[in-house]
């Protein structure tokens, strides 16, 4: 009956959040053709969480994906519960082949939006269009808190997740006006996006969590192998940048980057190629970095 109710839930999931599971499986798709270009980002990645995550207690990852930038295996020990959050169901089979035994006991497997935004922003698109108002309906939003944010994890690492966060909300809106935008609507889009953005960041570092790890792409680098200029666009929209260097009751104590051989020319395409720059930054509570200190000898 249980597996019922999950395979019921999980139709139910992907049916709702359809454009997760498809970008989920274009990156399943992306990693088969680019597994080599991207393993020195996927080696970082692991090696960072690795370094600066503090066992113990209840920890949440976010944007779990196929488990590709984390070893589940090594933190499963670490912590008395794991729960894999992602908007793409079907994720389930990667995590529970990797979990084992640890399956919904220490493992637990969470298929929502992160966010707790974007499919209640998505209801008032078609409407906001209709009657000429997109512009002002997209400046009218507010980030709602997302369910993961009201529970008492001790630590939380955002997965490679924060510039993908608002391409799902951009691509919704686009698909939805079906033309291009004005300026003034465009300028209102990108705003909503950083508002997400800042959103999210602010909530990996509430109290009562002691530690955090944030793993984004800050900027998009498209290059072709016979021309020197590259083009740059920010991956961090608004004021998610100062989010993402914001302190509040944490301080950061590890930041490192790295770029990330996304779309390699005459792999993916002969045209160009794309590379992400990627920046990862731990922080944890004053009071831990404190005791993290021996004391002063006399």
């Amino acid at each position: 009956m249980c597996d019922e109710v999950t395979e019921m839930m999980s139709v139910l999931a992907r049916w709702l959040n359809w454009d997760f599971v498809r970008m989920g499986k274009g990156i399943e798709a992306r990693y088969s053709r680019c597994s080599t270009y991207w393993e020195p980002h996927l080696a970082c990645t692991r090696a960072f969480i690795e370094s600066h995550i503090e066992p113990g207690g209840r920890l949440a990852i976010l944007g779990a994906g196929r488990l590709l930038d984390v070893d589940l295996k090594k933190l499963i020990p670490q912590f008395s519960e794991i729960h894999l959050f992602d908007a793409d169901s079907s994720v389930i089979r990667a995590w529970r082949k990797t979990s084992g035994l640890a399956f919904r006991d220490t493992v637990i497997p969470r298929i929502l939006d992160v966010t707790g935004s974007i499919q209640p922003w998505s209801a008032g698109i078609v409407t906001s269009i209709r009657r000429g108002q997109l512009a002002e309906y997209l400046s009218s939003l507010i980030p709602l808190r997302a369910a993961w944010e009201e529970e008492p994890f001790d630590g939380v690492i955002s997965l490679n997740l924060v510039g993908q966060i608002p391409l799902y909300w951009r691509d919704r809106v686009l698909t939805a006006a079906n033309r291009e935008l004005s300026e003034r609507e465009d300028r209102a889009l990108i705003d909503s996006m950083g508002r997400l953005q800042s959103a999210h960041l602010a909530a990996t570092r509430t109290h009562p969590r002691r530690w955090s790890i944030v793993i984004t792409d800050t900027e998009y680098y498209t290059y072709q192998v016979d021309t020197p200029e590259w083009d740059v666009e920010p991956a961090l929209h608004g004021e998610a940048r100062g989010e993402l260097d914001a302190s509040s009751h944490m301080e950061r104590h590890g930041n490192e980057c790295w770029l990330w051989h996304l779309l390699p020319q005459f792999v993916e395409s002969d045209g160009e190629g794309c590379i992400h720059r990627v920046e990862a930054s731990a922080w944890r509570t004053r009071e831990s970095s404190t005791d993290s200190v021996p004391p002063v000898r006399a």
